[in-house]
C-alpha cells in the first residue's frame, strides 16, 4: 500500500481468543481503508497469525505466555518470556515507527502496549467486556483513550479517557441479509427456530443440557439449529443422526445467515457473541462461563438482561429441566423482547474508533 502524506502508521496487538482478535482485525481493516499503514503483533503460530494471513494484514510474531490463574510450572517461565517479549516489541517498534498503538486485550497486548509506553507512542485501547480485563486495567494509566464495548466498564476506568464505541464485530455478520436454505437442512420455514451457539470449540455443558430435551422441543414445534463445536461434534452428531427438525454442525461460515433465520438463542456470554446477538436483535438465554476472568461473562449478560432482551441461567443452576422451562417461557415472550432492542451501538464501532484516533493524531 502506498502511504499518502497524511497517512499514519498504526501498531495493533491482540491475541488469545476470537473475542480480542476479531475487534482488532475489524479496526485494522478500517485503518487500511483510510490508507494508513498497519502492523499486527501477536503470538507466533497462533489464531491471530492465522486470522491476519486470511485477510492479508502484515503480522509480526512474538513469544509471550499468559499468566495462568491456577498454579502451573509454566509460571516459572512467565517473567523471562514477559521481559523478552517487551524487548522484541521495542525492536519491532523501532523498525515500524508507529504513530499510535491500539490494543484490544488478551495477554499479547500487555507487553506490546508497555513497550509502546516506553517508546512514548500514544496508546489506545478497546475493551469488549462489562468488567475490564487485566491488560486493559494495567495499560489504562498510559492510554490516551479507551474505547468501550459496554457502558458498565466505564466505572472501573479513568474518567475522561473512555468513549462508548461498541464492539467491532465481523462485517460479514452485519452485512449478511439472507437466510439459510431451510429445505436443504431438513427444516420447516414456518417453525420456531432455536439456535444453540456453542462457539467453534463448542460448549460441552450447553450440549449436555440440550440433548435430553430435544424430543420435547421438537414435539412443541421448535426446530433446533445447533452449533455443537468441534470437540464434541462426533459424540452428539451420532446421537441425533436420524432425528428430524435439527440442523447440527461443528463450525459454519454462514453464521450471519443463521442469525437471520432464528427466533431466539442459547449461548455463553462472551462480549463478541452478545454484540452479534444485539446487532441482529435476537433474544437469548445466556449461561455465563463461570471460569471467565473476573466473572466478566456474568456482567456482560447482566447488561442485556437489564435491557430486557435476555434471560440468565447461572451454570450452577443449569440442568435439562431448568433449560426446558426457560425455553418454553421464552416461546411466549421472544417477540415482545425483540421490541426492546434499540439501534445497535456495534454497527459502526470500528469506523468510530479509527476516526477518533485519526482525529486525535491529527494531520
Amino acid at each position: 500500500m502506498k502511504e499518502s502524506r497524511n497517512s499514519k502508521r498504526i501498531l495493533i496487538a491482540a491475541g488469545g481468543t476470537g473475542g480480542h482478535i476479531i475487534p482488532a482485525i475489524s479496526i485494522a481493516k478500517e485503518f487500511i481503508k483510510k490508507n494508513h499503514a498497519v502492523l499486527f503483533i501477536g503470538n507466533k503460530n497462533s489464531m491471530e497469525e492465522e486470522s491476519c494471513k486470511r485477510v492479508s494484514i502484515p503480522f509480526k510474531g512474538i513469544d509471550v505466555q499468559k499468566f495462568y490463574r491456577k498454579f502451573t510450572f509454566a509460571h516459572y517461565k512467565f517473567p523471562f518470556k514477559l521481559i523478552k517479549s517487551v524487548i522484541t516489541s521495542k525492536k519491532i517498534i523501532n523498525e515500524f515507527k508507529p504513530d499510535a498503538f491500539m490494543g484490544t486485550g488478551g495477554f499479547v497486548s500487555g507487553p506490546v502496549g508497555y513497550a509502546a509506553h516506553l517508546k512514548k507512542i500514544p496508546i489506545f485501547l478497546q475493551e469488549q467486556n462489562s468488567f475490564p480485563g487485566a491488560t486493559t486495567r494495567i495499560l489504562s494509566k498510559y492510554a490516551e483513550k479507551i474505547f468501550l464495548g459496554n457502558e458498565c466498564a466505564e466505572k472501573y476506568l479513568s474518567k475522561g479517557k473512555t468513549i462508548l464505541s461498541g464492539n467491532p464485530i465481523n462485517s460479514n455478520v452485519i452485512e449478511e441479509k439472507s437466510q439459510i436454505d431451510f429445505k436443504k437442512f431438513g427444516l420447516k420455514k414456518e417453525s420456531i427456530k432455536l439456535f444453540l451457539l456453542g462457539g467453534s470449540q463448542g460448549s460441552l455443558v450447553l450440549n449436555k443440557a440440550l440433548y435430553p430435551i430435544i424430543n420435547d422441543l421438537i414435539s412443541s414445534n421448535i426446530e433446533i439449529i445447533w452449533q455443537i463445536g468441534k470437540f464434541s461434534y462426533k459424540e452428539f452428531s451420532k446421537k441425533i443422526k436420524n432425528k428430524s427438525g435439527i440442523y447440527a454442525f461443528d463450525f459454519s461460515d454462514e453464521i450471519g445467515k443463521i442469525y437471520n433465520s432464528v427466533d431466539f438463542c442459547i449461548a455463553r456470554a462472551g462480549a463478541l457473541t452478545l454484540a452479534e446477538l444485539e446487532t441482529k436483535k435476537i433474544p437469548s438465554i445466556l449461561i455465563p462461563l463461570p471460569s471467565a476472568a473476573e466473572n466478566h461473562q456474568y456482567y456482560n449478560a447482566l447488561e442485556l438482561k437489564n435491557k430486557k432482551v435476555a434471560e440468565i441461567i447461572q451454570q450452577k443452576d443449569l440442568n435439562p429441566e431448568v433449560l426446558k422451562n426457560e425455553i418454553f417461557e421464552m416461546m411466549g415472550k421472544y417477540l415482545e423482547m425483540r421490541e426492546n432492542f434499540g439501534e445497535s451501538k456495534h454497527l459502526d464501532s470500528a469506523k468510530i474508533i479509527a476516526e477518533e484516533i485519526q482525529k486525535i493524531l491529527g494531520d
